[in-house]
């Protein structure tokens, strides 16, 4: 009896135990389910990115140009046998033999055999290649004054007189001034053509021809008569009465030029005060004529004079500070 009651009591320990176990793992997996307002949460505090403050360089990196390995020659080896195409593609007759190569030598052509090719008068393009245009500098020319241009539009060889007036009347005129006008007639010489002339006529108390006739034009002339030009003051005499531009002009109108340049004050010294009838007379035979003032206004009686001068003979009046 004692040992059927304990076996009893063993099978109902462990059938108790076994029911609780069981009972355990089913509420541990089902009991958190049910509690559905529970949230699993945790709590990590963000780090803020730290900035790193880059200062700009104060000058320009120097870039480091960059080499590449040419130990290893980079080879195209192109071979074909089409027929020459319209688009200026020629084609090697036959197919090129590969050679193989085993050289270390750069200086040694490497490669297939050259074949002949024979061109058809195709022209040779290379398609998607734009050579630049480039674009011719520009000559630099010279400057030209208002003189030269007047000698310029000129038609056929002329023989051309340069007239300084020297006389007592322009004694005031500032140094600075007369090299202006000598400066710009000076460089009008360089100008003339081949079968252009000239001459220099200079007028105070005496007239003063710098050659006997007109001289032709070469290098070594218009260098020496520059040179005139550049000491014309040596030219001036101060004894004896004055010569004024009607008398000069009346001189020249003999040697017969077809461009007189008069450098003058336009003040007549031979007659009582300017007379425009005069001027007509005075013209004749002395070709266009270009007047140059200086240092005087427009409606100044000397520059009357030196305009009508110019409007009579078709010439030109220039006055050369304003």
């Amino acid at each position: 009896m004692k040992s059927k009651s304990s076996k009893s009591l063993l099978i109902s320990v462990l059938l108790h135990l076994s029911v609780g176990i069981l009972g355990f793992f089913f509420w541990f997996s089902t009991n958190p389910a049910r509690e559905a307002a529970g949230i699993n949460a945790m709590f990590i505090m963000e780090e803020k990115p730290k900035v790193r403050r880059v200062t700009p360089p104060k000058r320009a990196q120097v870039r480091h140009q960059k080499t590449r390995d040419v130990s290893q020659p980079q080879l195209k080896i192109l071979t074909s046998n089409q027929p020459v195409s319209n688009r200026g593609v020629v084609s090697a007759a036959e197919p090129a033999p590969f050679q193989p190569f085993d050289t270390n030598n750069l200086s040694e052509p490497i490669g297939p055999t050259a074949t002949a090719v024979e061109f058809d008068d195709v022209p040779r393009v290379q398609k998607g290649v734009e050579r630049p245009i480039k674009k011719q500098p520009k000559a630099k020319t010279r400057p030209k004054s208002r003189l030269v241009k007047f000698i310029e539009a000129q038609e056929g060889p002329q023989r051309i007189v340069y007239c300084v007036d020297l006389s007592n009347s322009m004694q005031n005129l500032p140094d600075y001034k007369l090299r202006k006008i000598v400066n710009l007639m000076r460089d009008s010489l360089t100008f003339l053509e081949p079968h252009d002339s000239f001459n220099i006529m200079t007028f105070s108390t005496e007239l003063v021809l710098y050659q006997t006739g007109f001289v032709p034009v070469t290098e070594e002339r218009v260098t020496a008569s520059a040179a005139y030009l550049a000491d014309i003051k040596s030219h001036i005499h101060t004894k004896g009465t004055d010569h004024d531009m009607l008398t000069a002009l009346t001189e020249i109108a003999k040697t017969a030029p077809t461009i007189v340049i008069l450098f003058s004050d336009g003040i007549p010294t031979t007659i009582a005060g300017p007379d425009l009838t005069l001027v007509g007379k005075h013209a004749t035979g002395n070709g266009r004529i270009f007047a140059m003032g200086i240092g005087m206004a427009p409606n100044f009686p000397g520059a009357v004079m030196l305009k009508q001068l110019a409007t009579v003979s078709e010439g030109d009046f220039w006055l050369v500070d304003r």
